[in-house]
Formats: structure tokens, C-alpha cells, sequence
């Protein structure tokens, strides 16, 4: 049996219990365990069906044994997907993409009927409402927490600097993006509107973090120092200086900071350390960028399945 954990959805007044998959994935699992508890906000997704998922502080790099594809996934699965921004999803009905991600456990069986009057709940919130909600995973057995010496202890200099602003902004939106979605950010966005260039800061905020900078991390062990920076200096400054122009100023210094350090050492331990806190930062913004973009546009490409009241919004669920 696996070691079980509380998900829990203050706002909401719902607590849920779940057994993590320790002998499928036992190194996953023992990662995404070591940085409980955590609160982070609670997401959904808007291209892949019926879950949950939520940005975690955990940067996980562990050997996968076990993956399923979402189409596959039965209600109460939970999958922790590192490719994606390090996100652990829960599955509360019918999944529509392909794609195969880590298995990390599964909900108990009685309190399956619990998880979809949540899942809507977020939709709606991640839809229209924008309100925070949030969600608290921790040990369910409290004298099972973990007490060791985590993979951020005694951290320094930039990496630090990374650690404590990404913890800082965990549940507290980062000026920056603020700024952005109100539009109060000087001239950019052509003839006034700002929309655009909100709707690309987004776009361009995941692709720099998820798939840029987290597949660098990976590549840390199989290239050379010399090729290494070389890589970090050809991918990053078209992600890092137009984000900057767009109003994430304080990503944009990370950034430099980050190519400087990088430069500085050719210790793989350190490297590893530099690009984990820089990532757990990025994920932090990904996570407030996603939860305010005004989703809400897509009730007017709709289709019109699964009873909803007009296309784009669930009718209201009642609680069993």
C-alpha cells in the first residue's frame, strides 16, 4: 500500500483522500513527498477534458516506470506530469487527449463522488469567476512528514534569490503579471489594445519554462559545460527580452542572472540547483498567467455537449 495524502480545497470546504503509486513510481513519488505540504492554486485544464491539475513547488526530474494516457485515466487517478510544468492532475471524468503521463496514485474510492462537484466548480472559477481557490496537498498521517534535508537546503547566492521569490509568489500574484492583464504596461499591444500582447506574454511564458527551460535541466548530464552554455545562451534571450518588454521585468533579470551563473560553473550538481529554482519560479508564473488569461473568450467557439446551459460553461453541480 502506498503512502496516503490529503487533498484538500479550503474555499470549498472538501477534503479528499488518495494512496500515492510508491511501488510504481517509487522515485517520483518520494520527490513529489519530501516538498509536502504545499499550497498552491488550484487549476483545470481547458484542452484535455474532466481533471485538475495544479503547478506543484516540486522540480522532478525522477526515472518514470509507470505512465498512462489520459484518455485511459479512470476517476480518482492522479498523475504528475514533469514534461508540463511539473503538474499534478486528478482525474474526475472523461479525459480527451492522448498524451501519457506519470502515474502518481489515486483517489480513495469513497470519495470519488466529491471530485467532480469540485472539477466544475474550478472550471467556472478558471472560466469566469477568477476568484482564488486554492489547494493543500499534505501527509494524511502527520507523523509521516518528511523531516530530512530537502533539495533546497542551504541554498545561495542567485539560486536563493530564485527559491525565496518563487516561494514568495506561491499565493500572492506577482506585480509583473498583474500589470499585464490591466493593460499597465506603456505602449505595448498595437493602437492601444493590450489583449495581444497578453495573450503572447502567456503563450510565450509556457513555452520558455515547460518546454525551453525544463528539457535544459534534463540535458544538464549529457552535454559538456562549453555546450551547455552555449545552449542557455541560443534558446533563452528570445523567450527572456521579449517577456521583459512585455512587462516581466523581474523574469527578465532572473534570466540574466541565470546565463551569468551558469557561465560561472561547471559543477553539474550546482548547475542543476541554478536551473531547478529558476524553473520552480517560472512554474509560479505560469501558474498566476493561466489562472487570470480570460479564458471566458472561448464561450463564443463553443459546441453546445454534456448539458451545458450555452456552450462554454458547465450547469451548476449540487453536492450529493
Amino acid at each position: 500500500m502506498g503512502r496516503l495524502i490529503d487533498i484538500a480545497w479550503p474555499e470549498l470546504d472538501i477534503v479528499v483522500v488518495a494512496e500515492l503509486a510508491d511501488e510504481e513510481n517509487p522515485e517520483l513519488c518520494e520527490e513529489f513527498w519530501q516538498d509536502l505540504p504545499f499550497k498552491v492554486m488550484q487549476a483545470h485544464p481547458v484542452v484535455s477534458g474532466e481533471s485538475l491539475y495544479a503547478w506543484t513547488p516540486t522540480i522532478s526530474t525522477a526515472p518514470v516506470r509507470l505512465r498512462r494516457r489520459i484518455i485511459d485515466c479512470a476517476v480518482g487517478d492522479l498523475r504528475y506530469s514533469q514534461a508540463t510544468g511539473n503538474k499534478f492532475s486528478i482525474q474526475y471524468g472523461k479525459g480527451l487527449e492522448p498524451l501519457a503521463q506519470p502515474v502518481l496514485g489515486k483517489v480513495l474510492p469513497e470519495y470519488h463522488h466529491l471530485l467532480p462537484v469540485v472539477g466544475k466548480a474550478i472550471w467556472n472559477n478558471l472560466f469566469f469567476a477568477k476568484e482564488k481557490i486554492f489547494v493543500e496537498v499534505k501527509p494524511h498521517d502527520p507523523s509521516q512528514t518528511f523531516t530530512g534535508e530537502g533539495r533546497f537546503a542551504n541554498l545561495k547566492g542567485v539560486a536563493a534569490e530564485f527559491y525565496n521569490e518563487a516561494k514568495r509568489i506561491q499565493t500572492v500574484e506577482p506585480e509583473d503579471l498583474r500589470r499585464i492583464r490591466t493593460g499597465e504596461i506603456g505602449d505595448t499591444g498595437t493602437y492601444g489594445q493590450y489583449f495581444t500582447a497578453w495573450d503572447f506574454a502567456n503563450g510565450m511564458l509556457r513555452d520558455y519554462i515547460m518546454y525551453t527551460a525544463y528539457p535544459l535541466l534534463k540535458l544538464i548530464d549529457t552535454l559538456s559545460h562549453e555546450d551547455f552554455v552555449a545552449a542557455v545562451d541560443a534558446f533563452d534571450p528570445a523567450y527572456s527580452e521579449y517577456l521583459g518588454y512585455s512587462g516581466l521585468n523581474t523574469l527578465l533579470d532572473f534570466s540574466n542572472k541565470l546565463r551569468a551563473a551558469i557561465r560561472e560553473t561547471d559543477d553539474k550538481e550546482e548547475l542543476r540547483t541554478l536551473l531547478r529554482t529558476f524553473i520552480m519560479y517560472g512554474n509560479r508564473l505560469c501558474a498566476w498567467s493561466y489562472h487570470y488569461f480570460p479564458w471566458y473568450l472561448g464561450m463564443f467557439y463553443g459546441r453546445a455537449v454534456n448539458g451545458q446551459e450555452f456552450p462554454g460553461r458547465f450547469n451548476p453541480v449540487k453536492p450529493a
